[in-house]
């Protein structure tokens, strides 16, 4: 038997590569591990995501920020003086952003928040009175994005941006296109339904700011009209995020978050047991007799959704194995994180597999964000 000649997998017809690749354990390790057998097999499966983990240094020279969106498109923020613009990944196109800083007001001025970097004092950012953010990281924590990219568009034409960050006050979502000189500000319902949006999405015309109360409100995208108000998906208790909750207090927690599929929006829920994932679920919005209303759905057709406590991206899946989950889950109210790991859950299979995890006593920092990038 030592002696018998080995197969020569490369040999393999070429129509049946793509099939294997995306079987081989996952879309991250598996992947990346076939794409290194020969160009052949690298060519049948395109590129394997990435885990970005981002570290956050005390050094002033360390100050870019880069918080990935869809189709490879990223936010660059300049820690020094909040300045930004879009970058995207493989083709090195750029685009224009507001300063953070600068937000349109309602008579149709612009004012600018108060925005100073302390290098002196760590990497410190003072903001707008009342915020004082440590550290990078700190100052991420409370930055969140979300982007829409009309299919087919050359470069960044017709992007829409959405963010939010604390130092904005009650200032709700903020939105701009590329080249604009000041980010617009969407209303808010009123009365007020919470204290600020943790979470966004673009999908239909419509955007859509998920609050930390878990209640979401959805606005038309060009009258800026509040549509609807929709309720938490039901059987959701303990329902925390990353921006305004902590959940010392809690053995069992969930995160929910949105993602703006082609066809549908969905809203990914993460149940957390004792600083693990331990289950996850989809709902799709839809229409109930009440009115819209996050309805269970058994996954999310064929893609691969990628998932930290900051943002949300998604790739396509060239197999018919229904929707997969890589979620990344840090100890986020450690002073300096112990360990940071990331887990794939297949809704097909219904197995949770973690596929990364740092040591305990490497003191790694958290990725705060940090996401997988198809």
């Amino acid at each position: 038997m030592a002696n018998q000649e080995q197969p020569d997998w490369s040999s393999l017809p070429l129509d049946l590569l793509p099939l294997i690749g995306q079987r081989s354990r996952d879309a991250v390790t598996g992947v990346a591990a076939f794409r290194s057998v020969c160009r052949a097999w690298r060519a049948a499966v395109g590129p394997a995501p990435r885990l970005l983990l981002l570290r956050a240094s005390s050094e002033p020279d360390q100050h870019v920020l880069v918080f990935p969106l869809s189709r490879g498109w990223s936010v660059v923020v300049d820690a020094r003086d909040a300045s930004c613009h879009l970058s995207h990944l493989a083709t090195g196109a750029t685009a224009a952003l507001p300063k953070l800083t600068v937000v349109r007001d309602g008579s149709g001025g612009t004012r600018h928040i108060e925005y100073e970097h302390r290098p002196d004092a760590g990497t410190a950012i003072y903001s707008n009175d009342m915020f004082f953010y440590n550290t990078y990281l700190d100052f991420a924590d409370c930055l969140r994005f979300a982007v829409h990219v009309p299919p087919g568009a050359p470069a960044a034409a017709g992007m829409t941006v959405m963010m939010y960050h604390m130092m904005q006050g009650r200032a709700g979502m903020l939105f701009c296109r590329p080249g604009e000189e000041a980010w617009a500000k969407v209303g808010k319902p009123a009365p007020a339904i919470g204290p600020g949006f943790f979470d966004f999405a673009y999908h239909d015309g419509k955007m859509f700011g998920l609050e930390s109360n878990g209640v979401m409100a959805v606005y038309d995208a060009v009258t800026l009209d509040v549509l609807n108000l929709v309720q938490p998906p039901p059987a959701t208790p303990n329902l925390v995020n990353k921006m305004y909750h902590s959940v010392a207090e809690f053995e069992e927690f969930n995160y929910v978050h949105l993602v703006a599929l082609p066809s549908k929006l969905v809203l990914v829920r993460t149940s957390v047991k004792s600083s693990r994932p331990v289950a996850f679920s989809i709902f799709e919005l839809g229409s109930a007799p009440g009115g819209l209303a996050w309805l269970k759905a058994m996954d999310a057709g064929n893609h691969d959704m990628f998932i930290d406590g900051y943002h949300t991206t998604y790739r396509e899946s060239g197999a018919n194995c229904g929707t997969r989950i890589y979620y990344v889950h840090d100890e986020h109210w450690s002073v300096i994180p112990s360990t940071t790991a990331a887990y794939c859950y297949s809704m097909h299979d219904n197995k949770l597999e973690c596929v990364y995890r740092s040591s305990e006593d490497s003191r790694e920092l958290s990725t705060k964000p940090s996401w997988f990038v198809p």
